[in-house]
This record gives C-alpha cells, sequence and structure tokens, in this order.
C-alpha cells in the first residue's frame, strides 16, 4: 500500500531530529525530502515551538582540550554523560562562542592560526569557516544568529577584553559574517560599541537580536549589551530595577525568552525575563540550596532550562553539578552526572536539521560513516522497512482520529 507524498511529508515532520536522522537513509527520495530547504524550515518551526516552552534537547558540556559533552536534561535521574562523537575538537583549547537553531559557534585555538566553526550535533555536520583579520582564535568574542529579515545565519564579532588589555595598540571593531555569502564585512566605526566583552562568556540570541554582559569602563559594573541582527545597531538594554542596586550576573534565555538575575547575595534568586527589551516580568524566584556541601549555599547559579515536569535546571558554580528545582513542590534534587565532573561551559541546546551549509547545499563535512553506506545497509534491511510502514500506517491512523475529533469538536 503506498501512502501519498503530502501525508508521509506530513508524518515526517512530527517526527523527532534523531529518528529523521536515520530515515535518511530509507531511500534516496526520502533523503531528499528530509534534507530539502522547506522541509528543514518547517520541521524547526516545530521545533522552535517547544524551545519556546523552555525545554531543551541536550545540555551540551564544553571541556577546552577535550571532546565536547551530552547530557539529557528532560531525564532528572542519575545518568552517564556522553562523548559526541567530533574528531575536529578534541586536544585543542577551545571555546563555545554561541549557539542557534541547533547550530553551535566555535572557535578552536590549534597552535597555529586557529578558526572557527559551525557545528550541529544532531546531524554531525560541521563546517570550517572564514576566519577575520587579525584573528587571536579563543580570545575573541563571538555571537551566533538568525536574521529572519534576510533570511540568514550571522556569526558577529565584538571587541575583546582580553585583547584590549593584551594586545598593543588594538582597535576595537565589529564585523559581521552571512554564512549565506561565506563572508566577513566591517560596519562602521561610529557604529562600534564604546564597551568590552569577556571572551569566555557566550552570546545569548533572544528577541531577534544578540545579547552579552559588557562591563562599563573601570567601575566593575556590567551593562547588557543588545545587536539587532537586522539592523545591526548595537544599543544598551536597562536591566530590571533592584532596590540593593546589585549588579547582574548572568544572562541567559528561558522560554525563548531574555533572561537576567542578579549578583546572588540573598537567600533566593529572582530570575527575571523580557519580550522586548523594556518590560521585565519576574519568571521565577529560586531558593538557595544548602546542598551536600556548604560551598553550594555560596555558588553560583546557572539556569539552564525548564523540564517537561515543569523543574529549573540549573548548574551550580563551583564545580557543584547540577540541580533540579521544583517550584510547586519548593525542593531541590541533585543531579549525578557521571563523566561530567570537569567542564568549563554549559550550552542549552535543541536538535535541529539545519546544516553549517545552511544557503551552500548538500556540501557538509561529517564526522560519521558515508551515508552511501548507510543508505545501502537500511535499504538492504527488509525488516526495517516493514517497521517503518508500520510506524507510518500507526501514524497516519493517528492523525485521522485527530482530524475527526477537530471535525466532530468544529460541528
Amino acid at each position: 500500500m503506498e501512502f501519498p507524498v503530502d501525508i508521509i511529508e506530513e508524518i515526517l515532520r512530527r517526527l523527532p531530529v534523531k529518528t529523521l536522522v536515520r530515515f535518511r537513509c530509507v531511500s534516496k527520495s526520502w533523503r531528499r525530502l528530509i534534507t530539502s530547504p522547506d522541509f528543514v524550515k518547517t520541521h524547526l518551526a516545530r521545533i522552535r515551538s517547544e524551545y519556546h516552552l523552555g525545554l531543551a534537547s541536550s545540555i551540551i558540556l564544553s571541556r577546552y582540550g577535550d571532546s565536547l559533552l551530552s547530557m539529557d536534561p528532560q531525564n532528572e535521574a542519575s545518568q552517564q554523560a556522553m562523548e559526541l562523537d567530533f574528531p575536529m575538537l578534541p586536544y585543542f583549547p577551545y571555546y563555545v562562542k554561541g549557539h542557534c537553531d541547533g547550530l553551535i559557534c566555535c572557535v578552536v585555538n590549534d597552535g597555529s592560526q586557529g578558526f572557527l566553526l559551525l557545528y550541529n550535533a544532531s546531524i554531525r555536520e560541521y563546517r570550517k569557516m572564514p576566519i577575520p583579520a587579525n584573528f587571536r582564535s579563543t580570545r575573541e568574542v563571538f555571537g551566533l544568529g538568525f536574521d529572519a529579515s534576510t533570511d540568514d545565519y550571522k556569526i558577529v564579532r565584538v571587541p575583546s577584553m582580553y585583547c584590549r588589555l593584551k594586545v598593543p595598540n588594538f582597535v576595537p571593531k565589529v564585523e559581521v559574517f552571512s554564512v549565506t555569502s561565506n563572508s566577513w564585512r566591517k560596519l562602521p566605526d561610529e557604529d562600534t560599541p564604546p564597551y568590552f566583552v569577556e571572551h569566555v562568556f557566550q552570546a545569548t540570541n533572544a528577541n531577534g537580536g544578540l545579547y552579552w554582559l559588557a562591563e562599563e569602563g573601570d567601575s566593575l559594573r556590567c551593562v547588557i549589551l543588545r545587536f539587532d541582527l537586522s539592523f545591526e545597531k548595537f544599543s544598551v538594554v536597562p536591566p530590571p530595577a533592584d532596590e540593593l542596586n546589585r549588579n547582574i550576573s548572568w544572562i541567559g534565555t528561558l522560554k525563548d525568552q531574555l533572561c537576567v538575575l542578579h549578583s546572588q547575595r540573598l537567600s533566593y534568586v529572582d530570575i527575571w525575563a523580557t519580550k522586548d527589551d523594556k518590560t521585565w516580568t519576574k519568571l521565577i524566584t529560586v531558593p538557595r540550596s544548602h546542598g551536600s556541601s556548604p560551598s553550594v549555599y555560596g555558588s553560583r547559579y546557572t539556569p539552564l532550562c525548564f523540564t517537561k515536569s515543569g523543574s529549573l535546571l540549573i548548574s551550580v558554580g563551583g564545580g557543584e553539578g547540577f540541580l533540579s528545582y521544583d517550584p510547586v513542590k519548593n525542593t531541590f534534587t541533585q543531579l549525578e552526572i557521571r563523566g561530567a565532573e570537569h567542564y568549563l561551559q554549559e550550552t542549552a541546546y535543541f536538535d535541529s536539521l539545519v546544516s553549517p551549509y545552511f544557503g551552500h547545499g548538500n556540501t557538509a563535512s561529517t564526522s560519521s560513516s558515508s551515508s552511501g553506506e548507510e543508505e545501502e545497509g537500511w535499504l538492504a534491511d527488509t525488516s526495517s522497512n516493514s517497521s517503518i510502514r508500520q510506524l507510518i500506517l500507526g501514524l497516519r491512523r493517528g492523525l485521522s482520529s485527530s482530524s475527526s475529533r477537530s471535525r466532530s469538536k468544529q460541528r
């Protein structure tokens, strides 16, 4: 029994990325469909809707001179961190500078000139990018975001605090890389902000812009620096009001909103969120956890994402690991992530089919076996094809049932 192409396409759009990566090997026609720009875009829209709820597919853990690790944020029990099969990173110092739509932007110091990478761990594809002039590898500050006005991903280079302090005659400038055109261009000098960013900070991607915490002169106070991806202009975002006049100690995203928290000197932490860079609302209040070690009480919280149960996953500074906070029960659960005792950065990440070669056809480098070998194996496995056909049939029945219920409600 054959199914119409539009039915198959609708079914596939509802499947998770990991399943679709396997299904690319069912046939050449399925591979063309799943990797087509239209399919990738519509599937991404569905994935984004889940990310808007604050969920994440995985947490990527960076280890500077070692391979990337991945942990499952939806597993609120003990688990083993998984090492990602990515041969470009081990043995070289690197930093994750930002992420967007399943793409991770990494800067790697290979002992020579260094290089810039876009990497999608879900589909195991990476792309080495052209580097800008006077490139200083891991000491640079970059951000990655999507410009909806041009349908293009952009990498933005902003002035680095390290370069300001350590590089003689350093001239700050801002450059923008277009993933589609594969080229860098410098913004006018008058558009360069009078702020510098620590190179260890990741960019935060939200509300159509990129955000960093930047130091305000020599005051040691931080400002929230925003770069609008469409207009390519900088601005400073006023922080939420704080009666204690505390500094901002963290920015990130939760529920697809820009979020901040003040320096953590109280017995609780308020996390604030904004959708328009103007109006702040209190998203959640998190008390201090005394934990198993006295140092936990004074450690920094880094909120990562929400779980499907409604808990907030938090990384605790000082090497204390991860906590899950249930706001309904007002309780903490200590998570044991084996193999992740020594990591440098956390990146809340969601799976996608977006290729690092966005706009450049199917010329991606992969860290897995060739698709041809996989395809031959799948096509030869008739039991797999039978299982897939049963899956499609079951999903089709589910779609029909859902459609019938919808029509009944309308009547």
